[in-house]
């Protein structure tokens, strides 16, 4: 069975992952000059502060440590999608920006599916994460759909 502090570790990494969410669909919103878009990213903002509250009551309810708002994944295949999409804003490109974010999601997803590859996850924890993860997903394609139809 996992350890208190593993099953913390691999919260907070999510944690931070839904703050780099967060930091990028904030930037997003603010410099995209599509109004659809900006609306999109407004919800997936709200979308991934909510995660992010989840996974932090999780981490209290098993005696953990919650990282601060500002802590991102700078090592992580997610932080540099960040990256791409706010450099993708430069052009504001709608395309380019919805592949970006498609990237990102697809980051995402794969960050959470890393998580629940471990079977010693408590239920009520995998819960959290299987159901956060199907939103992922749902929010990559609904991006990926409307990244194919602008193309």
């Amino acid at each position: 069975m996992m350890t208190n502090d593993e099953i913390v570790d691999s919260l907070n990494d999510l944690i931070k992952i839904n703050n780099d969410r967060i930091n990028g669909f904030e930037k997003a919103a603010e410099d995209i000059e599509d109004p659809e878009l900006a609306s999109l990213f407004k919800n997936l903002t709200s979308q991934s502060r909510k995660f992010r509250s989840e996974l932090a009551d999780n981490i209290v309810r098993i005696g953990g440590v919650v990282p601060g708002v500002d802590e991102t994944s700078t090592g992580s295949k997610i932080h540099r999608a960040w990256i791409d999409i706010k450099a993708a804003f430069t052009g504001k490109d709608r395309n380019t920006v919805l592949e970006s974010c498609v990237f990102g999601e697809n980051a995402a997803v794969e960050e959470y599916e890393e998580a629940l590859e471990d079977e010693q996850i408590p239920s009520h924890i995998r819960q959290t994460l299987s159901t956060q993860l199907d939103e992922l997903r749902h929010t990559r394609d609904q991006i990926a759909t409307l990244r194919d139809v602008t193309e």
